[in-house]
């Protein structure tokens, strides 16, 4: 692995660890940052040659719920790789990369293309370089990111579980406090307090929206107008609002559930105040409500009122879906984030003669930049759609047919099967147990009858008895515990197996139905797949979403393609 003696290497390191808790207990654990930092110097001391040239940290940043679009110092890495800032990467284990299993071979990808070895130095003895060199690479690569995505949702379900008995004792369950209030640990029950300044806007958004019959789109305008801006500094917008309008804890009510996840990256989304279906509330908690309970009430009934008409009117196909061009509705800009939309572009060309050609010709549109001016995006006002289309559904057919179906498919049914073996063998050795536990059980029991009849013949007290008693039943109940655990696991792991061969079954069959179908059934098939395109000078990134309902029970999973175009997709 490494190179002659005297030969130089210039290395960068990515530390991570998944939790804020984690990042604050910095001299903890047993993958603590000064760990994997103490490992990986030393890697790089015991080798003539090689300099640490660039130190990454991610602190509380979770490569499971996070995609690595959204992780800012990954994308730090990727980029200086890109500029041959160094030639490895180094990283304590394999997982500190990425815990989704589809985006670590890509991240793994793009790093070689910038010519990056990666390695991780703790995984075994003298570490290990993680290659994609052939094919066999690239199905270990992907093995390896799907372990570690199934060990990190193994680990969200058990935390999930405890908090929701912490928030059904009506206990805070940790997190960043929300929009109005700050974190203090001397405040009890609860560690937060009103935050005066942020609980000023939330009143302001109340009394205009009730008193004076506002609507939240007129009060975030007002609000961003005065200079009112969210923690991240960025304006508030008519949804963003709504949401921490919304949040129960206002009116003085913990609340958990109220949002749930989008897949298995960061985004979560909020349920209306007025749906409040599988929601945990607590008690009021008076000393943190900034407004009072019947107002908020008020407010949620009519937002929930106005959901209602909403809902009533709405079409099954937008103009978006039933439009000419393939991905508008998911078609972003990626200068200003603003949509693409359907445009006309009608010119001439020059030909070689001098003569002109009238071309009217069909593009993708910035609406920033068309309707707010080239002050407010800086990129592109048109891509032409052809171009665009060609270079996107190349890639995305790519895509799909590169995926080693059988290879994976096999591998995965080695992996449960050794899982199977592991906890059938577990699970054989606890009933075992318990049956002894549950005899031991019995003869305490006897004995205990006996000294109830016989006090004077027994060689134990009531008292010792009793506890042995107890004891016996403390540890059936322990026992059993591990036991449903591991069923329920061999469970979920046969099902993730199960859901893996059927994605990667369909995902061929996916290109054909979509060639052969219609355009607004194209582009409703775009749209289990894709969350969404980002269009730019440089290129452009598709944001991969494989849903449960369009592959036959597959399991969620996302993942970032980036790419520059081909040729200049200019109009």
């Amino acid at each position: 692995m490494d190179r002659k003696v005297g030969d130089s290497m210039r290395c960068a390191a990515l530390y991570r660890v998944s939790t804020s808790r984690q990042a604050a207990h910095r001299d903890q654990g047993e993958e603590s940052l000064p760990v994997q930092r103490q490992a990986i110097r030393r890697y790089v001391e015991a080798r003539e040659g090689w300099t640490l040239v660039a130190e990454f940290a991610e602190e509380g940043v979770s490569a499971y719920r996070n995609s690595s679009e959204d992780r800012d110092v990954l994308q730090d890495v990727l980029r200086q790789a890109k500029e041959r800032r160094f030639e490895t990467l180094l990283l304590f284990k394999a997982d500190r990369l990425s815990r989704q299993s589809f985006e670590y071979p890509f991240i793994l990808t793009s790093l070689k293309r910038a010519g990056v070895r990666v390695i991780a130095v703790a995984d075994e003895a003298g570490g290990r370089e993680l290659r994609l060199e052939g094919q066999s690479d690239k199905l270990i690569r992907f093995i390896e990111g799907w372990q570690a995505e199934t060990e990190s949702l193994n680990t969200s379900i058990r935390v999930s579980e405890a908090m929701r008995q912490m928030a059904e004792k009506g206990r805070w369950t940790g997190g960043r406090p929300p929009y109005g209030y700050r974190y203090d640990k001397s405040a009890s029950p609860v560690p937060l307090v009103i935050d005066p300044e942020e609980a000023r806007w939330i009143k302001l958004a109340f009394d205009r929206y009730l008193n004076e019959n506002v609507g939240t789109t007129t009060i975030t305008f007002d609000m961003n107008t005065r200079g009112a801006r969210q923690r991240n500094g960025s304006p508030w917008s008519d949804a963003r609002l709504r949401s921490v309008m919304q949040n129960p804890i206002v009116a003085g009510r913990l609340a958990y559930g109220r949002t749930k996840r989008n897949g298995a990256n960061k985004h979560r989304s909020s349920v209306g105040a007025h749906s409040l279906e599988g929601v945990i509330l607590s008690n009021p908690y008076p000393e943190l409500a900034i407004v009072d309970e019947s107002r908020w009430q008020a407010a949620m009934q009519k937002m929930a009122s106005y959901n209602n008409v909403a809902l009533s009117t709405s079409t099954s196909w937008s103009r978006a879906d039933s439009g000419a061009l393939l991905f508008t509705g998911m078609a972003r800009c990626a200068h200003c984030g603003g949509p693409l939309v359907h445009a006309t572009v009608r010119g001439y060309k020059v030909r070689k003669d001098g003569t002109r050609l009238r071309d009217h010709h069909a593009a993708y549109l910035c609406h920033t930049r068309s309707a707010r001016g080239a002050q407010f995006c800086d990129g592109q006002r048109t891509y032409a759609a052809k171009k665009v289309e060609s270079a996107l559904l190349a890639a995305m057919h790519g895509t799909l047919s590169a995926i080693p179906t059988e290879e994976i498919v096999k591998e995965a049914r080695r992996q449960a099967e050794q899982s199977v073996w592991a906890a059938s063998t577990r699970v054989s050795m606890l009933e075992r147990k318990l049956a002894e536990v549950l005899k031991v059980k019995e003869r305490w029991l006897e004995r205990l009858n006996l000294f109830m009849a016989h006090p004077e013949r027994s060689l134990y007290s009531e008292e010792v008895l009793a506890s042995q008693v107890r004891e016996s039943e403390r540890t059936a109940a322990s026992i059993k515990e591990e036991l449903e655990r591991l069923t329920a696991e061999l469970e979920w792991n046969d099902a993730q197996r199960q859901r893996l061969e059927e994605f990667l079954a369909s995902a061929h069959e996916w290109w054909h139905r979509f060639l052969n179908a219609p355009r607004m059934q194209q582009k409703a098939l775009l749209k289990q797949i894709v969350s969404r395109v980002v269009v730019g000078k440089g290129g452009y990134e598709i944001h991969w979403r494989i849903s449960p309902e369009s592959l036959a029970g597959a399991a969620a999973v996302r993942w970032t393609q980036s790419e520059p175009w081909p040729s200049a997709a200019r109009a």
